[in-house]
């Protein structure tokens, strides 16, 4: 855990603390049948604190199981033995379900025979809501899977019963969200769908663990990429506080469909700030994206041994850093500027050269 986080408030105060609490990201093999698809969360800190760590209970078990297309969710929670206070302590066991229960949906099951029953009828009946906008094939384990992205809106009272069925994905895996309001019916959400081949679907939506590093998060980026950049009302398209792996999603499918359509052709450091103008209204990517991904490109086809080529290319990614940080760098004296500048310049490259690796 990291230093600086606040432990749990009951560790300071019971001595044998450990062996009453858990880690609330942990997973344990799961006896399920074949047919389900086990994964643990990747973050609980929205929900039991950044601590991520549940107290007192002894073989604490918290098993949240959807039906795999409509997501009807079911709760079960176990454990051998339950914290008992001394009479002189106020200290109780966290309540895993109150807690629980502020982000699951009203109605969600805690009956397994009636979940079982959701999981058959769901399979049967449950069809994605909203409009087809593309559909996609994976090569998987010698089998062609398919895949459908469909586009909905909070205007529909269905879907926003279904959104909060969703929802706590979100939080559970990708750092840093929150939820949406669904009272706004401006939000468009747009979702993939694994679609067998008796036409039962299974979700996707925010690409959980079972469909990660498979290209599906590309494709989605790319379709909905492409729907903005068609319609006249978008100006610019741009990503709210993304965090790294979508940054690097991002990067690589930027650069790919620049190179694609020939943005870069001709260009060479100093790229005028005319030419980025034009690119971005273009391609309708933001001014700092458009310049990680010219930098990108001319660093892939830079020559380090020409000393003017290679000194162009790092004043004009200093330039931009610059401009990108003015107002912490223009309180330090010029030394001290110029050097956090060039350490700030090489962790760019250096990260640049990852990138260009998986691209």
């Amino acid at each position: 855990m990291d230093p600086q986080l606040q432990p749990h408030p009951a560790s300071l105060k019971v001595i044998d603390f450990s062996d009453w609490s858990c880690n609330s990201t942990e997973y344990s093999d799961s006896n399920e049948p074949i047919l389900s698809t086990t994964f643990q969360p990747e973050f609980t800190y929205p929900i039991f604190g950044d601590h991520e760590t549940i107290f007192g209970y002894k073989d604490l078990s918290i098993k949240l199981d959807y039906t795999s297309g409509a997501l009807h969710p079911y709760l079960y929670v176990d454990y051998s033995e339950k914290y008992v206070p001394v009479s002189s302590s106020k200290v109780a066991a966290d309540n895993v379900i109150d807690t629980l229960d502020q982000y699951l949906p009203k109605g969600y099951l805690t009956n397994r025979d009636s979940f079982m029953d959701n999981v058959k009828t769901d399979a049967k009946s449950f069809k994605p809501m909203g409009e087809k906008i593309t559909e996609y094939t994976k090569e998987e384990n010698g089998s062609t899977l398919n895949f459908e992205i469909f586009k909905t809106s909070f205007a529909s009272a269905e879907f926003r019963e279904y959104h909060s069925r969703m929802q706590l994905f979100v939080l559970l895996f990708i750092e840093g969200s929150s939820y949406i309001e669904d009272d706004d019916e401006k939000w468009e959400i747009y979702t993939t769908f694994k679609r067998d081949e008796d036409s039962t679907y299974h979700f996707v939506g925010y690409l959980l663990p079972p469909y990660k590093k498979k290209g599906h998060g590309s494709k989605l980026y790319q379709t909905i990429y492409q729907i903005f950049k068609s319609r006249q009302e978008i100006c610019e398209i741009t990503v709210e506080d993304p965090n790294e792996e979508f940054s690097d999603m991002r990067d690589k499918n930027d650069i790919r469909y620049l190179l694609e359509h020939g943005a870069f052709k001709g260009l060479k450091a100093p790229v005028p700030a005319d030419v980025i103008a034009k690119l971005c209204k273009e391609f309708k990517l933001t001014n700092r994206q458009t310049q990680r991904c010219i930098e990108m490109y001319l660093l892939s086809n830079i020559n380090k041994l020409n000393p003017e080529e290679y000194k162009a290319y790092r004043l004009q990614v200093k330039q931009r850093l610059y401009s990108f940080n003015f107002d912490v760098l223009r309180e330090m004296e010029e030394s001290e500027r110029k050097e956090k500048l060039h350490d700030t310049y090489l962790g760019v490259e250096e990260d640049y050269h990852r990138l260009l690796e998986i691209i």
